[in-house]
């Protein structure tokens, strides 16, 4: 079982650092857009047209490669102020009912995702 959690680790940092190359690239992008609409290097090239849609799938794509790295290193925004005054053990079991819950929710979207539309 240890292997599996490491190899579950292991994937979930790789996942992390992806994030953190395309947040990069689209860092430079933005930089780029905007560096050639306000000076002309290229007089044909007035920044670039497709920058602003791409950024934008990139940050969906950014917080969906590190989110469940964030989660599993509990660092992901919580408010846990009802935990903190339950028992140790109703704490325990809220987090996993809560965990239950969010499972069972990207599992039906995953499904209706997956659907084909019908016209």
């Amino acid at each position: 079982m240890k292997s599996i959690s490491d190899l579950y680790d292991s994937l979930l940092e790789k996942l992390f650092f992806a994030a953190c190359g395309i947040l990069f690239v689209m860092m430079l992008m933005i930089c780029a857009d905007v560096l050639l609409r306000n000076v002309p290097l290229v007089n044909s090239l007035h920044g670039l047209s497709w920058a602003d849609e791409v950024s934008e799938y990139m940050l969906y794509l950014i917080t969906m490669l590190s989110a469940p790295w964030l989660l599993r290193q509990g660092r992901h925004i919580r408010i846990d102020i009802v935990l903190r005054a339950l028992p140790a053990k109703v704490g325990w079991c809220c987090e996993w009912l809560a965990d239950a819950i969010a499972l069972a929710c990207c599992a039906t979207m995953v499904v209706y995702g997956d659907r084909k539309s019908v016209v």
